[in-house]
């Protein structure tokens, strides 16, 4: 008799469950591992075991890992157990699998590359590792993704918006998802061009944080952006996230002492997406009572309106003037609105 599996399955009882759960005949599972349907059913009735090779054919088809009898050497059950979980993958995905062996050729090939390269087969491993990681998580819904080339990554989900955009934007404007670099600038004016709507919210420690960025700031204004400017007092908790489509939130890790993030974030999880939309829209909310500065009524002023780009005459000096009024404005009227 076969030995019992781990789940208390005899190897002949999971053949027999695993041929009915696909729908196959003893006959048709004959035909495609290459054996006579009476030892399908010697098989399935536990009076014979399956050798190693037979076993491998079993479980491609089958789509499941056979257990061991307990017969074989460590070797053979460690060469056997790699074989069965290719083929079975193979079933499945034969590109994700042609991928693969593609990465463990390259692998090999590097394991026996000289040792004055040693750096660069170290550095390869690291990055390896991290996108092994990132791939386990996917099945859940979300990822964290430690730093490395991390402004693809935010454009990856940036680029599946087809309604709206909702964006929170904290700590000093150079460390926010990539939001200086002209790559992410430019798709944000794409979008809003293309018709998504788009919001973003920056929650600032004073206005001069704004001159590093005064420039984007006017283009995806003139682009259609609803920009918004808080004052951290008003936001102590704020955190950083993009919200695409109420489908995706990614949200940034950052190290305050470095001033810059360290993780990412990605999440396609409805709680997740309905928890980051709350804190935006409560933040958002802060327009209604004055104390956060939308920079779209700023440049709708008369003295800003006839001005198409920063650089015409005098217009970058107007502009920072009339956002720092506004600005202090907003302290004011916050300070005197507050309990006593």
């Amino acid at each position: 008799m076969s030995r019992s599996a781990a789940d208390g399955e005899q190897i002949g009882k999971q053949v027999r469950r695993l041929r009915k759960e696909r729908d196959l005949t003893q006959l048709q599972l004959a035909e495609q591992v290459g054996c006579s349907r009476s030892l399908v059913q010697q098989i399935e009735n536990g009076t014979r075991i399956p050798p190693l090779a037979l076993r491998e054919r079993l479980s491609s088809v089958l789509g499941e890992r056979l257990p061991t009898t307990g017969n074989e050497t460590e070797a053979d059950v460690a060469n056997s157990d790699l074989r069965m979980r290719f083929n079975i993958l193979l079933g499945k995905d034969p590109a994700a699998v042609e991928r693969v062996l593609a990465i463990a050729q390259s692998l090999v090939d590097a394991s026996g590359a000289r040792d004055e390269v040693a750096p660069l087969r170290d550095i390869a491993e690291r990055q390896l590792e991290r996108a092994e990681e990132v791939l386990t998580q996917i099945p859940s819904g979300s990822a964290t993704v430690w730093e490395w080339n991390t402004i693809n990554d935010w454009l990856t989900v940036l680029g599946r918006a087809s309604r709206a955009i909702c964006a929170i934007h904290t700590a000093d404007l150079g460390t926010i998802g990539g939001d200086l670099g002209d790559e992410y600038h430019s798709a944000i004016l794409r979008l809003a061009a293309g018709g998504i709507v788009v919001r973003r919210l920056y929650v600032l420690d004073e206005i001069a944080d704004v001159v590093a960025y005064e420039d984007k700031i006017w283009q995806q204004v003139k682009a259609g952006v609803e920009t918004v400017l808080v004052n951290r007092l008003h936001a102590s908790n704020a955190q950083s996230m993009l919200i695409v489509d109420e489908s995706y939130v990614t949200t940034g890790e950052y190290d305050y002492a470095r001033r810059e993030r360290v993780a990412t974030r990605f999440s396609a999880l409805k709680h997740d997406v309905r928890f980051a939309q709350s804190r935006f829209d409560k933040l958002y909310a802060l327009t209604g009572g004055g104390m956060a500065l939308v920079v779209n009524e700023v440049m709708a002023q008369p003295a800003l309106a006839r001005f198409q780009r920063l650089g015409e005459e005098d217009c970058r000096n107007l502009f920072r003037a009339a956002l720092a009024q506004a600005w202090n404005d907003g302290m004011v009227d916050s300070a005197e609105s507050a309990p006593r």
